[in-house]
């Protein structure tokens, strides 16, 4: 009697056949992975931006809005001290860009000068003997003080000003006088406190302005 072979499905669970693909995935992607070259992104090179230009240190401001404006109004400062002149002396010169060079040399300080427009001058003084010495020169004789102080700055080689202003200060809230010059108007001078009403000359007991020049 012949022997029947009898075929059986071979019934796997779902769980088991489940565990058979993800080992198959498994394997492929580990497969992958080891054949897979690594690279790396080239970073973007950082945008570059242009540093501005630091002016020159060394200057106070105080004096003047560029080194050549301070330089000069601290030795016109200087110059009125020797002269018992107590005055304190800023400058705002035009275009200030100009302004900015290298005070230590004299060819570029000169040609800074030459570039000047308009200046701007402030003197102020607490000094009572100082302010009672400008009072006591008169309308005119005020005016032929600030006069003379533009007239070093243009000596000095401000030849390019189309405009020059001085004011002047009692004290630090009194504007006392102003100055003004122009090619077309020449020098034009106007005091607006009537000089005190003569307070300098005899102050009231409470007055600010120093009796002694002050220290420096």
């Amino acid at each position: 009697m012949p022997t029947s072979t009898e075929f059986r499905p071979v019934r796997r669970s779902a769980r088991a056949v489940l565990g058979v693909l993800l080992c198959a995935v498994s394997a492929l992607a580990l497969s992958a992975c080891s054949e897979a070259s690594v690279t790396h992104a080239t970073p973007t090179p950082a945008a570059t931006f242009a540093v501005p230009t630091l002016p020159p240190i060394g200057f106070n401001h105080r004096y003047g809005n560029n080194p050549v404006a301070a330089a000069d109004a601290f030795a016109l400062e200087r110059a009125e001290f020797a002269r018992k002149e107590y005055w304190e002396v800023a400058i705002r010169a035009d275009p200030f860009s100009a302004g900015y060079t290298d005070t230590t040399d004299p060819a570029a300080t000169k040609a800074a000068r030459a570039k000047f427009a308009s200046v701007l001058m402030v003197i102020a003084s607490e000094s009572l003997p100082t302010l009672r010495s400008l009072v006591a020169l008169g309308n005119d004789g005020q005016q032929a003080y600030c006069e003379r102080l533009v007239d070093d700055l243009r000596a000095q080689g401000y030849s390019g000003l189309t405009s020059a202003t001085v004011l002047v200060f009692f004290g630090e809230t009194d504007r006392h006088a102003q100055l003004t010059w122009s090619p077309k108007l020449g020098y034009m001078y106007s005091i607006y406190d009537n000089n005190l009403n003569g307070t300098l000359t005899k102050p009231i007991p409470t007055a600010t302005p120093f009796a002694t020049p002050p220290q420096h």
